[in-house]
């Protein structure tokens, strides 16, 4: 009877050498077991909670920018005459403490600025004078205009007298001249009717031209009052308008003496700042602090105005960080946002994700977010301890200013599986829903930024 083989039989048969490589059941065993456990870490991953940051870099500073480090820069020029005794870089030093000590660069220069400053105060004393002889010109110019003024009003008033006198004869000259007119007018009718000489008649007609002869006088004279009335009104504003004239010119003199005493002042005050600059030879420390540059040397290096002296790191107590953010990340950054912090020389684990595991890492809250960005599309965020933490930071002896640092400012918690698929995407994180009202981030929902 003919024997029947198996499958894995004729497959052993013609290829012998496949029993020498095959697995192991228990390696099989293995095998699914690990591809169970990575597709259930794959599925748990989408609903294991993960902490979103904002990652930023950056160094410790002192909070306060007057404890910041400082350059200390020359007032004047000068040539260095003596550094403190014993001063090196690293020192500490207090407040006033005397650095270093300038000489002019000119020997005679702060002779010859006292010089120019007595004689500015000689010319200021003249121009004084001439200020007090114009103002005094002033008021005598003044006075005489108004007794001008006076005495000429009085000579209008006299002609305007002269003038109503004469205009109150009119009325009697006028019934007069109308009386001799009446008069010959009826002597002349009765002359031609017989009743009255001729003689007589010629008497009244002399007698009316008489009148109208005085009468016509009379109009003259009140013409030439009313010229003379107007002749003195001309005069007082001739001599009103002269007086006015020497006035405004002595006027202008005080304003131009005022004006030369206000420029030789300006004078005296800069050679006074200058003489002021030239005696401030004695540069002090400006605060309680440790020397971190001093490139000088005595007796040999000539400085400029306004060139470093040396450099002073102050003494301080308040540490902060500032920490530099993508500008991706920085809409989402707000003032009181919590932060972690890594020094640079503290050993620390960090955990992306998982802060509260994190070891060695320093909490810190945000106080300030600057407007604008360095250049490159960063922005500068300041960091202060964390009052629930702030005793665990290192002290000031051990932690500097200028040490790197590195930060994590805590935003939103989102399942892991969510943030892969951000990542992969390359989506920004969860924006915070931001309240209309107060502006503030309600922390109720979150929306994503799509």
């Amino acid at each position: 009877m003919k024997s029947t083989l198996s499958g894995k039989q004729i497959q052993r048969k013609l290829l012998p050498t496949i029993d020498l490589v095959q697995s192991s059941n228990k390696i099989r065993w293995l095998a699914r077991f690990v591809l169970i456990g990575l597709l259930l870490w794959i599925l748990g991953m989408f609903f294991l909670p993960w902490q979103q940051t904002a990652r930023g870099t950056g160094r410790v500073m002192a909070f306060v920018p007057q404890e910041r480090q400082q350059t200390v820069n020359s007032p004047v020029e000068g040539i260095v005459a003596q550094i403190k005794p014993g001063l090196r870089e690293g020192d500490f030093v207090q407040k006033d403490d005397v650095i270093l000590e300038l000489l002019p660069a000119a020997s005679s220069l702060v002779q010859q600025v006292e010089s120019q400053i007595r004689e500015l105060k000689t010319k200021l004393e003249a121009v004084s004078v001439k200020e007090q002889v114009y103002a005094k010109n002033v008021i005598d110019y003044t006075e005489a205009r108004d007794y001008a003024v006076r005495s000429a009003q009085e000579t209008v008033e006299a002609s305007m007298a002269k003038l109503r006198s004469k205009l109150k004869l009119v009325p009697a000259y006028e019934a007069k001249e109308l009386q001799a007119r009446l008069n010959y007018e009826r002597f002349l009718s009765l002359k031609d009717s017989g009743a009255r000489p001729e003689r007589e008649v010629e008497i009244l007609k002399k007698d009316l031209d008489v009148a109208r002869a005085e009468l016509d006088s009379l109009h003259d004279e009140i013409a030439a009052a009313e010229f003379e009335v107007e002749s003195k009104r001309h005069e007082l504003e001739q001599r009103r308008s002269e007086a006015q004239t020497k006035i405004e010119s002595a006027q202008a003199f005080v304003q131009s003496a005022v004006s030369e005493g206000a420029s030789v002042r300006k004078e005296i005050r800069e050679l006074e700042i200058k003489l002021e600059e030239l005696q401030q030879l004695t540069i002090r420390a400006p605060r309680d602090g440790t020397i971190f540059r001093l490139p000088l040397f005595e007796l040999s290096q000539v400085v400029r105005k306004g060139e470093a002296l040396f450099t002073i790191v102050p003494e301080t107590s308040d540490l902060a960080v500032e920490l530099w953010i993508s500008g991706l990340d920085i809409p989402l950054v707000q003032v009181g946002d919590h932060v972690r912090i890594q020094f640079e020389g503290y050993p620390a684990v960090q955990f992306p994700g998982w802060p509260s595991v994190a070891v060695g890492t320093f909490g810190g809250q945000v106080v300030a977010i600057d407007d604008s960005d360095d250049g490159e599309g960063k922005f500068r965020i300041q960091v202060i301890p964390d009052p629930a933490e702030k005793k665990k930071w290192p002290p000031p002896p051990f932690l500097r200013q200028g040490v790197r640092a590195n930060g994590w400012v805590m935003l939103q918690q989102v399942s892991l599986g969510y943030e892969i698929w951000r990542l992969m995407n390359g989506f920004p994180v969860i924006r915070p829903e931001i309240d209309p009202v107060y502006g503030k981030s309600t922390g109720s929902k979150l929306k994503k930024v799509d």
